[in-house]
Formats: C-alpha cells, structure tokens, sequence
C-alpha cells in the first residue's frame, strides 16, 4: 500500500511539471499570428499611401515636363535673338570699318554705338546663360523624378506581391481550417448529444468537451466513453501535421481543496494533462505537437452564477492552430 502511495505521488509531480511549461509557447504563436492579421491591415494601409505618392508624382513630373518644354523654347528664342543682334554687331563693325576708310562718320560716333550695342549683347548672353542654367535645373529635376518614381513603382511592386502572396496563404490556412472542422465535425457526429462540438474562430478550431463525458466530478480520471471519442479524434488527426493542438482545462467558480487538488488551477491543469497523455500514448499524436494548460475557472463561456452555466464552464477545449512557419517566412523575407 505504501508503494502505491508512494508511485501516485511521482506521476502526480511529473504531470504538473510538464503542465506548466508549454503555455509561453503558444501563448507566443497566437500574438504572431495576431501581428500577422495586423501587418497585413498596415500593408493595405501603406499601399495605399504608396499609390497616393505615385499619383503626385506622376502630376509633378507633368508639371516638370510642360516647364521643361516652355524652357526649351525660350532657349530657342534667346538663341535667335542673340544670333540675330550678333550679326547686327557684325554688320556695324564692317559699316564701322568702312565709314572709317570712306570718313562719313567719326571715330568717336562710332565708337560709342559699338559701345552700346556690345553691352546690348552682353546681356543678351547673360541672359540665354541664366535660361540655358534653368533649362539643365529643370532637366536634373525630372531625371530625379522619373527615379524617385521608378524606385517607389518597383518598392509596390515587390509589396504587392508580398501581399498576394500572404493573402494566398492565409486563403490557404482557412481552407484548411473549414476542412479540418468538416472533417472532425463528421468523425465526432455520434458524440453531439453527450456534450461534444466542434466550431471555428479566428482561424483556428475547437473542440469543446463537456465534463460530463470526460471526468467525474473532482476527478481526473478520463472516463471510458469519453477516452473513445479522444482516439476518434486523434484518428481524424493522425495525416494532419499542419496544425498544433492546445489542450485547455476549464473548471466552474466553486472552489476546490483536497488532498490532491490544492485549487482549481491543478484540477484544471492535471484534466490537461490526463487528455495530453491519452492523445499522445494512445492516440498517437506528435508530442512536440500538443501543448497542455489548465485555466482554471478564469474563462467562462456562461458567467451567470446558476448550475447550467457552471456545468457549461467545466470544460476541456481542443484547440488547433494551424502552423505560422510559411506566412512568417514571407514576412522576413
């Protein structure tokens, strides 16, 4: 007898060792896919913002090449122009040379119009350099637009097609899910009655399980029936590898001491663990695949205070999470 005794109290530490443990870890690949969902609202966001820019860009290099062009014309102009006034000032220096020769003019008339037309094409130059110096500005300015644009083009681009590529994923991911609950639903069928459903939410799925088909009350000892409908379910699991399984413990308000249980919490915790080890020894299931964790009376699904509602809340709930590994791939690339 005192073997026994001795035998109860080693798995009894065993079992709330392991129970404690993976909760960090999925707790950890739920907020990933949480982010996910996020990162993907805020890339909607910024693409938006991305085809707004694109949008001003293209008005701004419009705007750049209409300046452009009237530059170029009035570049066209004032080099006429300065051509034109150039071969003024040739003419009057010849007619300058050859009234000197002939002495119909002074040296001094002659002299002061070559002045005044020679600082008349002086400016005239000045001027065609200041337009031809606008003319290169404007034309650097839109050799950086023209970049500016195909740099923010090619930067959507790659987004979009990150974006496409998540959104088939995800697609995929809840493909999966509706199958995988059409699956267990169907495999599960006989067990609805005896306190058994299977629903989606937030891209996973969940298998509640009533106490009354698993548990006495205050027992962790699964009963019979309800070790029959878990290796059902691992039966309906056995190919499926693309999702990760949380078993949650759930008790009611009232509270608990005895010997074995010094609370809620380790009832909640030990009923984890005791579906954990069918599924795992008996069932089959990868146990680097399936995370235990009691929840204690913390989580209600009734919060009135009757005997319905604390029979609804004394519960197991079977949660399988599809894997993150693909989508968090493509969000670190």
């Amino acid at each position: 007898m005192l073997k026994i005794q001795r035998l109860t109290l080693f798995f009894l530490t065993i079992i709330t060792f392991y129970s404690c443990v993976p909760q960090r870890k999925f707790a950890e690949m739920e907020t990933k896919y949480n982010n996910l969902i996020v990162d993907k609202k805020a890339s909607d966001s910024i693409n938006l913002e991305y085809e707004k820019n694109i949008l001003k860009l293209k008005s701004e290099l419009e705007k750049t090449k209409e300046e452009f062009s009237k530059l170029s014309s009035n570049y066209t102009e004032m080099e006429a122009l300065y051509n034109r006034v150039k071969k003024s000032y040739d003419e009057l220096t010849l007619t300058y040379e050859k009234r000197l020769a002939s002495e119909s003019l002074t040296k001094d008339e002659l002299k002061t119009s070559l002045r005044e037309l020679e600082s008349k094409l002086v400016k005239k130059e000045l001027e065609l350099n200041e337009k031809e110096a606008n003319l290169i500005k404007k034309e650097e300015e839109a050799k950086k637009l023209n970049e500016d644009f195909s740099k923010i083009e090619k930067s959507l681009k790659e987004r979009e097609g990150k974006v496409k590529e998540l959104e088939a994923l995800i697609k995929q991911k809840d493909e999966s899910v509706n199958k995988l609950k059409e699956t267990l639903t169907n495999a599960l069928l006989g067990y609805k009655e005896s306190g058994l459903n299977v629903t989606s939410k937030d891209g996973k799925v969940y298998v509640s399980v009533d106490e009354k088909l698993l548990f006495q009350s205050g027992k962790v000892d699964v009963d019979p029936i309800g070790k029959k409908a878990l290796l059902k379910l691992c039966e309906a699991l056995k190919n499926n590898t693309e999702f990760d399984i949380l078993i949650e413990g759930h008790t009611d308000n009232v509270p608990i001491k005895t010997a074995r249980f010094e609370d809620n919490w380790d009832l909640s915790v030990l009923r984890a663990t005791a579906i954990t080890r069918i599924m795992t020894k008996e069932g089959k299931i990868d146990t680097k695949k399936i995370i235990p964790a009691g929840r204690g009376e913390n989580f209600p699904v009734d919060a009135t205070d009757s005997k319905e509602a604390r029979a609804k809340n004394r519960r197991i709930e079977i949660i399988l999470s599809p894997s993150l590994k693909e989508i968090m791939n493509i969000l670190n690339k």
